[in-house]
């Protein structure tokens, strides 16, 4: 199949998948759901090649009856590295489940508490250890996550190149942006006292057209002219005061811990498109993607057109985004020693309102949820919509 109209499938069956994880909404009648279904058979046929080579690296993890996530064989066949906050919760031993159909024993052995990741020792006859493709990524490339039998277990595209999550590793000028200035260049509404831009001498009204020479359109750019650059680094900021040129040399700072949602509300409508990771937030090296795995499914590897390995997923953030960390920091995150899991503490989950996910939310009123199927879709809409907006304004406020 050519890779135009195997993404053109790809791209045609993205909203009828999205139909099918929605069961509760009926938007399709039966008809439309026996061809979506003929469709997406064979949509997976013509994945199966691809994710043949990396399925033989890909384990089921189990307690008991109960499936915690998915795992990649790593080192020699005899290790396998998977998700930390969802096997830290098995209540008996654990079990990895392999392409072969084979069932055997684990052992957790070592943990990348700041990655949630976990290494599990596997008895038995080695697996076969994944091959790492560490090449980078595209914006824009087609990723699909195989299952230990071959089939897909999600897909979709990488919306987001390589980027840190941990905004106290991240550089911090301290200015709050205008989102009403048109542009060109970024607007100060506000200079954060302490910080390397109320050193400098910014002030609010300054317009910031430059970083390092580097042109600033907006928000958007401001944050992309930062990515990279340490806490600690100077930059050149060029800007307009009140029509006269200025360069200000600001020494960069490590931002702050921001204040986090404290709304039952917020995390409700977070998971109206399906459960989320319980840890879902500050990794170091991730590339974001639309795919939509389930949080049980978090842990295995992930593939291009070309069956390369580009990485591991590690969490479902949300509705509309969930996060890979790529091959070449996988690698390196495998070359530093582990903690033992006996020196590992209990900690809260990472994500919107971390804390706060015991509080217990007044239960919603029967009457607030609407009874006819479309007016319940457009509900739904409209809070998916309003969700995404706040994601967008959040990143692009406080740079």
């Amino acid at each position: 199949m050519k890779i135009e109209s195997f993404l053109l499938l790809a791209c045609l069956l993205a909203g009828s998948l999205a139909a099918q994880q929605q069961p509760d909404i009926p938007l399709l009648r039966p008809e439309e759901r026996q061809t979506v279904d003929t469709q997406s058979d064979a949509f997976n046929q013509a994945l199966t090649p691809i994710l043949a080579t990396a399925a033989k690296s890909t384990v089921r993890v189990w307690t008991g009856k109960r499936r915690l996530a998915y795992g990649t064989v790593v080192a020699d066949g005899r290790k396998v590295l998977t998700k930390f906050s969802e096997v830290a919760r098995a209540a008996g031993n654990l079990r990895v489940e392999a392409a072969d159909g084979m069932v055997r024993a684990a052992e957790m052995v070592g943990v990348y508490q700041d990655e949630d990741l976990a290494l599990l020792s596997v008895a038995g006859e080695a697996l076969t250890p994944v091959q790492w493709f560490a090449g980078e990524p595209k914006l824009g490339s087609f990723l699909t996550a195989p299952q230990p039998g071959g089939q897909p277990a999600a897909f979709g595209v990488i919306s987001v190149l390589q980027r840190d999550l941990r905004d106290t590793d991240k550089a911090y000028v301290g200015v709050l942006g205008d989102l009403h200035f048109a542009g060109p260049g970024v607007r100060v509404q506000e200079v954060k006292a302490d910080s390397g831009a109320a050193a400098a001498g910014l002030r609010p009204g300054d317009v910031i057209l430059q970083v390092n020479k580097r042109p600033i359109s907006g928000m958007l750019e401001l944050r992309h002219a930062l990515t990279g650059v340490a806490p600690g680094a100077r930059v050149a900021v060029a800007i307009n005061r009140n029509g006269k040129p200025l360069t200000l040399d600001v020494l960069l700072g490590n931002r702050p811990d921001l204040p986090q949602f404290s709304g039952e509300r917020l995390q409700q409508m977070e998971q109206m498109g399906g459960p989320t990771s319980r840890v879902r937030d500050a990794f170091s090296k991730v590339i974001q993607t639309d795919m939509r795995p389930d949080p049980n499914q978090i842990g295995g590897p992930v593939v291009d057109l070309q069956g390369r390995v580009l990485g591991i997923t590690m969490a479902r953030a949300d509705r509309t985004r969930s996060f890979v960390m790529p091959s070449a920091a996988v690698i390196k995150l495998l070359e530093s020693k582990p903690l033992a899991p006996a020196m590992i503490k209990p900690t809260a989950s990472r994500g919107p309102a971390a804390g706060q996910r015991e509080a217990k939310s007044p239960p919603l009123e029967p009457g607030l949820v609407p009874a006819d199927p479309e007016r319940l879709r457009r509900h739904v809409d409209d809070m998916q919509r309003l969700l995404e907006r706040l994601h967008e304004e959040m990143e692009r406020m406080d740079r």
